[in-house]
């Protein structure tokens, strides 16, 4: 089977380690390799695959921004997949549809993005994942303000990003479309509390408390799944001594 993973860096790589693993053929299709979603032809880049897993990215806290660059990529790809008859596989956020989390851009360019792929792709199947734990490493360096990185208040099930992948490549192979799945980790964590355990820290952290309706949200835990949810893949301890070994 072919699949297609439109999308670069650390999860477009671990999308397609995932589904060769899975005995698939993958091609990694993104503006390093030349494709831009939004301006090339995606049916004639994507020509032969069978799936094609949305796992395009951009970090932005502009509900504008985020609501263009998601809603044109996924029109494309949907396009692409309706045309070559292939499964639309969109990697997406558990709660990024929440009324009281729209306030933050990415959130509601997410959310924008899963009401286009409903309505445009005929064999689509969503995969919504928790934050990834490489999110406080990640968050570090954004926030980084000379010797100082500032670490909002937030409480998540933060899961390893490999084990979202092994997940998208299970969807993206079953013979099944019309698909949701949630994946979540072990535990219930804040981000100071990730922040805190990671090795060589780049800055000193700084607990931030974002004054708003979507910050007050963060904290309370709106992005903490059910129990409906079950948990997947390593600790986040465990994630970091694999990374990080003594």
């Amino acid at each position: 089977m072919k699949v297609a993973v439109v999308g670069g860096g650390a999860s477009g790589e671990a999308m397609k380690r995932a589904l060769q693993a899975a005995g698939a053929q993958a091609t990694l299709h993104s503006r390093r390799t030349g494709f831009d979603v939004l301006r090339d032809d995606a049916a004639a880049e994507l020509s032969g695959a069978d799936a094609i897993v949305e796992a395009t990215g951009r970090f932005t806290t502009s509900r504008r921004v985020a609501t263009e660059f998601f809603t044109r990529s996924t029109r494309a790809v949907s396009a692409a997949a309706n045309t070559l008859g292939a499964k639309h596989v969109l990697l997406s956020i558990v709660g990024c549809d929440l009324p009281q989390v729209q306030g933050y851009g990415y959130f509601a360019g997410k959310s924008a993005q899963e009401r286009i792929a409903r309505e445009s792709s005929s064999r689509l199947s969503l995969v919504r994942s928790t934050q990834w734990f490489e999110f406080a490493e990640q968050n570090m360096k954004r926030m980084r303000y000379g010797p100082i990185s500032l670490v909002p208040s937030m409480r998540m099930r933060p899961v390893s990003l490999d084990a979202v992948a092994e997940a998208v490549a299970q969807v993206a192979l079953s013979e099944f479309d019309d698909q949701t799945c949630q994946i979540a980790g072990p535990h219930v964590m804040t981000l100071w509390e990730m922040t805190a355990q990671l090795p060589n820290l780049i800055a000193r952290p700084v607990p931030l408390v974002v004054p708003t309706d979507w910050g007050l949200a963060f904290r309370r835990g709106a992005l903490v799944p059910g129990d409906d949810v079950p948990s997947t893949g390593p600790t986040y301890e465990q994630w970091l001594q694999e990374r990080h070994p003594l």
